[in-house]
């Protein structure tokens, strides 16, 4: 991008201050780096306590960002601060963390923001993807949170347009119509918490997709809680900042397909799984969604009306993203299985299935 190599930082369960680095691409020369955790007397400071927890406040940038050439911005999540789940050490909202930032590729400065989750003590992040669209001449960008809510914004200036849930089960807090968060259940000392979604979010990594000629987004939604106590730990290099013991919660857990309105945000077609859906979804031009589930099926939907039209046993779960390209004028899939890591955290009842490790390509129908 602009003869530059973006890319972001992890480690936000460790204690550490997430950021941007910007790379000549020719030279690999150090651009700019932009802190996601603004340090005392920088904007934004203000919402971090007096003291060091700012130098370890988490915010990591660890799933690529996307860039509009047009309005020269790139926009970039940034994940849970840290620890993720003992708010008391860092009280206030604690920017930049849950949030999309709109940066400057030419100097890294931060242009605009917006907080998906104020103070998050759910681990939260909002990393994932945000995808940039336009409805009536606006430009716009939408984000599916692990938060269970899903945002429209005004990608310009970063102002809200609308919030729409799409998570099955959403206790630990509600956002309204206007944005306003209103948390209802923290985790306590001591004391096991239940809320829903979980850790490993309503969405976690793994994207959404949008079709402009449907005009519809497309999500794989995890249903999965988490029982959560809270312990707190003093901070150390090197080891796991969490601030609570957690475990996800199986009974009852499920996952869908569901297609939303970008018109609207309303919900047009769901798809039920008896797993959580924890793989990208794919949208293509000939007016298809591809999906693959936890145990194995690879499926094909309609995407007007969410109907299920073809389906295929890969043998091991999805958890990556599938893609299509053409071969001299032929279309083809490809899909890779296999599970990575944290297959407790969004898929709990597959701990001890096939992992996999292979790639599918299969061939489109050339009439």
């Amino acid at each position: 991008m602009k003869d530059l190599v973006i890319v972001g930082s992890s480690g936000g369960e460790f204690g550490v201050r997430g950021h941007l680095d910007a790379f000549d691409v020719e030279t690999g020369r150090h651009v700019w780096r932009t802190y996601t955790v603004p340090k005392p007397g920088e904007p934004g400071s203000e919402t971090w306590p007096d003291g060091p927890a700012w130098a370890r406040g988490g915010g990591n940038c660890w799933v690529t960002g996307t860039y509009d050439p047009e309005l020269n911005l790139l926009y970039w999540g940034t994940g849970n601060p840290a620890p993720d789940f003992d708010g008391s050490v860092r009280e206030g909202n604690n920017l930049y963390t849950d949030s999309v930032i709109a940066v400057n590729p030419d100097n890294g400065q931060i242009r605009w923001h917006y907080q998906y989750t104020p103070h998050d003590v759910w681990d939260y992040d909002s990393n994932m993807e945000n995808i940039l669209f336009e409805l009536d001449g606006r430009k716009l960008l939408a984000h599916f949170d692990k938060n269970g809510y899903f945002f429209v914004l005004d990608r310009t200036e970063g102002q809200f347009v609308r919030v729409t849930p799409f998570g099955e089960r959403i206790t630990w807090g509600e956002i309204d119509a206007n944005g306003k968060v209103t948390p209802k259940v923290y985790p306590k000392e001591g004391e096991p918490v239940r809320f829903w979604p979980g850790p490993g979010g309503a969405k976690e990594w793994t994207h959404a997709a949008y079709s402009p000629r449907t005009q519809m987004f497309y999500v794989p939604v995890q249903d999965v809680g988490a029982e959560v106590t809270r312990r707190h730990r003093e901070f150390k290099e090197g080891i796991p900042y969490w601030g609570a013991s957690v475990s996800p919660l199986t009974k009852d857990a499920q996952g869908f397909v569901k297609a939303f309105a970008a018109s609207t945000g309303e919900e047009v077609w769901r798809w039920r799984s008896k797993q959580p859906m924890s793989a990208s979804v794919l949208a293509t031009g000939g007016d298809l969604v591809f999906a693959g589930e936890p145990t194995g099926e690879f499926n094909a939907f309609d995407a007007s009306t969410g109907k299920l039209l073809w389906q295929f046993q890969t043998g091991s779960g999805h958890h990556s993203s599938p893609t299509t390209y053409s071969v001299d004028g032929r279309q083809y899939l490809a899909v890779p299985t296999g599970w990575g890591s944290w297959v407790e955290g969004f898929s709990p009842e597959m701990v001890g299935a096939h992992h996999g490790g292979s790639l599918f390509a299969f061939a489109l129908p050339e009439d």
